[in-house]
């Protein structure tokens, strides 16, 4: 029997923010991370009580949205899900020796037939329908039968159902749009109508399974009348968060003083990325894909050793390091499919506990319609005549409305189909000075800055700035647009662009590349620097440190260390060999001391051990920092 004595504590001010924590089983002893035993619960809401935090129900947030009545500061949302009986037994005696509300999430398909995959004791209608006549108790909706998994791809992997495009072996195909729309809808009616009829609920708050949705889902939900989606994304909600309430996931690992620690920091995890950007085409073997799924492993257990957190995949097939793309790596309706591995690739990296961002060209592509493909490429001006660039990247025009609608298709199907944590863009995104000058930028150009401006005349410093400025809008939007259709079926996704350090370091840089770094900082979640010293001809370590100063400065300047990642590049393509371990831990160690927040290297050769993994792990990994290295 466990004693409490309630004192008040008032809480003044107002705020547009809470926290929101999630619990699962609470029982007398845990058995599994996320059971929080009771003695430590009461914890929690002991802490809560006595620190000025004010647990507040849904209706209380729904008022705040509308205006009519205040948040308190330190509010707090408790959620309880997948309606464990625990919860019955002593979470609601509990709650109301607290006077405290609380969400119960209910699976609604598992109420009566528990799956094997479940091995603990649920509540049964009757207790959900005694429970949801408590007034401190609203009961949500967890979906009826969307807490599971569902084929992914060919290879058989599985994701969250309520956010996949399932893969049917059968028809071999992915499903489309409207058909997940449709499974989407059916399922929550159905939840809809066994609480109505079972317990005599009208739930009108949806707890997504695993925290996993996408607009579609969004877009479902809220037409069968749901006013309150739950998420599990670690951070504050704010009021102004109409789609997803984020969640905090507490475990049982969290005793009083880790709990106080977690909910004082608003259970704010600092990232720090430390990643690996890799070739697909190096894994994937086009004969076998038995081959390519054991290179896969090999490579899955060189990360694993390394530490990284981060691992940046190729989606595209280059395999001649042409830059211009003819084919790529996941199931689409735009370009060849030299074969349907990243979903696989991308599933069994994240379950080694690696987010994975997606590498993907803007521009760069090759179409198989070559007559399209002529029509749409960038055009130069070069020795006063017009002609498609000559440029390594064969890019096609941003300024042509078929360009975009052909790249969004492509991204359409790569986030439908990949269940990925970002995308980084490629660096074909970019106009020099002496393009584009296709047709339909001319015309842009001209609709922007008069009939009468001549775009030809570069000699024109006026012109050349209007020019610059008309193409760095012109990407920018661009990939502005990409990252909407990646978000419909991503929400989550971080968005992250590759920039060349040139465009930091020169100011005449921004005109030759048509890129802004302070665009970056406001439109991405990370903007990725290209610090390859070697490849900009600098190899003695003293001016390699000075140009790394020259470039933690210009960030600074900015005061955007957290949103920049500095990407080292571990093999010289103008020597044609690959950079030595020792000058790799130098610039590390360099990087690190000054204050870089976040890095990355590329390339990676699993099967030469380049970089030499023994050497480099204390470089990448995320476990530790050399103590030596902190004061240097």
């Amino acid at each position: 029997m466990i004693a409490i004595v309630l004192l008040a504590v008032v809480p003044c001010g107002a705020a547009d923010t809470f926290l929101t924590l999630c619990y699962h089983d609470i029982p007398s002893h845990a058995s599994l991370p996320e059971d929080v035993p009771e003695h430590v619960f009461v914890n929690h809401l002991e802490y809560l009580r006595t620190n000025g935090y004010t647990v507040v129900s849904p209706d209380d947030i729904l008022a705040a949205q509308k205006g009519l009545k205040p948040l308190p500061e330190k509010a707090v949302l408790l959620t309880f899900d997948d309606g464990y009986v625990s919860f019955y037994d002593f979470v609601l005696p509990v709650l109301k020796l607290y006077n405290y509300p609380a969400v119960l999430s209910v699976v609604t398909s598992w109420v009566e037939g528990t799956p094997g995959y479940v091995d603990k004791q649920l509540m049964n209608w009757e207790q959900i329908r005694e429970a949801a006549q408590s007034d401190l108790v609203f009961v949500a909706t967890h979906s009826h039968d969307l807490h599971k998994g569902g084929f992914l791809n060919p290879a058989g992997n599985v994701e969250p159902a309520g956010s996949t495009f399932l893969y049917f072996p059968d028809e071999n195909r992915y499903e489309t749009d409207a058909e997940f729309r449709s499974r989407i809808r059916t399922d929550l009616q159905k939840s809809i109508s066994e609480m109505e009829s079972k317990a005599g609920i009208r739930p009108w708050i949806l707890t997504w399974p695993y925290g996993e949705y996408n607009r579609f889902g969004i877009d479902e939900a809220q037409k069968l009348g749901f006013k309150m989606l739950l998420t599990l994304e670690p951070r504050l909600s704010h009021l102004d968060d109409r789609d997803g309430v984020n969640r905090n996931i507490v475990k049982n690992i969290m005793q009083y003083d880790v709990f106080a620690d977690k909910v004082e920091e608003s259970f704010y995890y600092p990232e720090k990325i430390r990643a690996v950007q890799l070739d697909l085409d190096l894994i994937i073997d086009p004969d076998s894909y038995e081959q390519s799924d054991h290179n896969l492993g090999l490579v899955i257990e060189r990360l694993v050793a390394s530490g990284v957190n981060t691992v940046i995949l190729q989606a595209f097939c280059d395999r001649d390091a042409t830059g211009n793309i003819a084919s790529v790596y996941f199931a689409n309706d735009t370009l060849p499919v030299m074969e349907d591995f990243l979903s696989h690739a991308v599933n069994r990296i994240r379950i080694r506990e690696m987010q994975v961002y997606v590498w993907m060209p803007v521009l760069g592509y090759k179409l198989p319609d070559a007559a399209l493909n002529d029509a749409l490429k960038v055009q130069e001006l070069k020795n006063g005549r017009l002609q498609p660039t000559t440029s390594w990247y064969q890019r096609l025009s941003p300024f042509d409305p078929r360009t975009r609608t052909i790249v969004q298709a492509l991204y359409r199907d790569l986030a439908a189909n990949t269940r990925f944590d970002g995308i980084l863009f490629q660096d074909d995104a970019y106009l020099t000075d002496f393009e584009d000058f296709h047709p339909a930028a001319l015309r842009a150009f001209k609709e922007r800055f008069g009939p009468g401006a001549d775009p030809m005349a570069l000699e024109s410093a006026e012109i050349r700035q209007k020019w610059t400025l008309l193409k760095t809008e012109t990407l920018d939007t661009f990939v502005n647009e990409l990252t909407g259709v990646v978000r419909i079926y991503r929400p989550l996704a971080k968005i992250a662009r590759n920039i060349y350090s040139v465009v930091l370091l020169n100011p005449y840089a921004p005109e030759w590349f048509s890129q802004n770094f302070d665009n970056y900082l406001s439109n991405y979640d990370y903007t990725v620097i290209m610090a390859y010293p070697q490849m900009e001809g600098i190899h003695r370590m003293y001016n390699i440190k000075k140009w790394f100063a020259d470039l933690i400065a210009r960030v600074n300047q900015s005061n955007a260390m957290e949103k920049v990642i500095f990407k080292l590049q571990t093999y010289d393509w103008a020597r044609q060999e690959w950079i030595d371990e020792e000058t790799l831990l130098k610039e590390f160690r360099f990087l690190v001391s000054s204050g870089v927040k976040h890095t990355g290297y590329y390339p990676d050769n699993v099967f030469e051990n380049k970089p030499d993994m023994d050497q480099i792990a204390p470089m990448v990994s995320t476990r530790t920092i050399p103590r030596s290295w902190r004061q240097q």
